[in-house]
């Protein structure tokens, strides 16, 4: 049966490089960061008004703190943090030591159990003959990070599978993405395999739904691909953006499929012909998504940024 998604709303915010949207069920509104711009959105759903936030470094990626809306986990460009974007304060978790010139943090998601994940990417071409100096790092809940995967040109495409045993990760430049085993007790994963490959697309965001298949973003393909447990594209989403970014489902019936793009490296007369790029594209569809889970952190950093923050 062929997927039905009608494009509903489309929220024309002219990202620089829109990226790691997510839906709250609390107060029912999508969170996105525009890296490149340093800022984040927060648009409540569905009377579509925004908020903008600015964030004191390139935010590549957030989670939901567990009971807390006042929160967010934010991988910025240097480390990880607690962030608070109604008050702009920030407290500092972990720096990896990887980071720095030309490699900050990009990509990242919540696992099933409450873990916080994020890789980094580089900025640069990989020179000849030179390791890729982007990791995967997951943090635990008491704020420190482990790098668990590394080698990584740009880390993209982070998610779990609904019943939490499989972790979907790509490294967009080589064009596919990649699948493995994941234990949800112990937070590891077994060898990767290859799930699925693109030709002339790079896949980079991406989320899972509540049938088992993974939706990815590519860059370059101007669609969203919906790929099958057995990695096969078995159907796919146009998007009037050259460079979607990341999707996710939502809505209060979690049919909502939110995709955000980019206009990073778009020509003036790219920019003519679509001028939608950066822009928030939303879908109702005939497939829904399942809850994300929120970050968990333990009791002495919560209490560590109360003191901080009085």
């Amino acid at each position: 049966m062929a997927l039905k998604a009608r494009l509903i709303e489309t929220v024309e915010t002219a990202d620089t490089l829109g990226e790691g949207v997510l839906w709250r069920v609390s107060d029912r509104s999508v969170w996105w960061t525009d890296i490149q711009a340093r800022r984040l959105h927060r648009l409540a759903w569905p009377s579509l008004a925004l908020e903008t936030y600015t964030t004191p470094e390139r935010l590549g990626s957030f989670g939901f703190v567990a009971g807390r809306d006042d929160l967010l986990i934010a991988a910025f460009e240097s480390g990880f943090a607690v962030y608070a974007p109604e008050s702009g304060h920030v407290t500092w978790l972990y720096r990896p030591a990887g980071l720095g010139p030309g490699v900050r943090l990009n990509d990242g998601r919540t696992d099933p159990q409450g873990r916080f994940w994020a890789g980094s990417m580089m900025e640069r071409p990989v020179e000849e003959g030179e390791q890729p100096g982007g990791a995967l790092y997951r943090l635990s809940a008491e704020g420190q990070a482990e790098a668990m995967l590394r080698g990584i040109r740009i880390s993209n495409g982070l998610c779990w599978s609904a019943e939490g045993d499989r972790i979907y990760f790509a490294d967009s430049p080589l064009g596919e993405i990649r699948s493995a085993p994941f234990d949800a007790n112990s937070g590891t994963f077994g060898e990767f395999e290859t799930f699925a490959r693109f030709k002339g697309e790079a896949p980079d965001g991406a989320v899972t739904d509540a049938e088992g298949c993974v939706w990815t973003a590519l860059w370059g393909g101007g669609r969203v691909a919906r790929i099958s447990p057995a990695g096969e594209e078995i159907a796919s989403v146009e998007i009037d953006a050259p460079q979607p970014t990341c999707p996710a489902f939502g809505g209060p019936d979690a049919n909502l499929l939110f995709v955000v793009s980019a206009r990073d490296g778009l020509t003036a007369e790219q920019l003519k012909a679509q001028p939608l790029s950066g822009a928030l594209f939303v879908f109702e569809t005939d497939v829904c998504g399942w809850p994300q889970a929120s970050v968990r952190l333990a009791a002495t950093v919560l209490q560590q940024i109360g003191m901080e923050a009085a």
